[in-house]
């Protein structure tokens, strides 16, 4: 069976930046709400046509932009997609409490001595 450059491209990424991210095809799963079976057979360029939802999903999963997981732009390094990951979620969390993530950030800053 023969494989699409599109499927592949965004199977091969999927791959990649699940690695990268140190991360099981469960727990990417279970994040982005669809069965284990199916990020694989996405990683492997089996399933030709995943939803745009879903596609969103991992882009948001994964801190990168639609274009990144398309293969139209460059991946980031593990270290940028940690950074991404550490960012993903702040937005949601009140004043006070991004605050308190900023002062712990600038705590842990001044202890490794930057």
């Amino acid at each position: 069976m023969q494989q699409t450059r599109g499927a592949m491209e965004i199977g091969d990424r999927l791959f990649s930046l699940r690695t990268k991210a140190g991360q099981s095809l469960k727990q990417v799963a279970d994040d982005v709400g669809v069965s284990k079976a199916h990020v694989w057979e996405l990683e492997k360029g089996h399933s030709k046509n995943p939803s745009f939802d879903l596609v969103q999903r991992l882009a948001a999963h994964f801190g990168v932009s639609l274009d990144v997981l398309t293969g139209a732009t460059e991946e980031p390094d593990a270290e940028a997609m940690q950074v991404a990951r550490i960012n993903r979620g702040l937005d949601a969390l009140s004043e006070r409490d991004r605050r308190v993530v900023e002062q712990m950030i600038e705590t842990l800053k001044q202890a490794d001595g930057g």
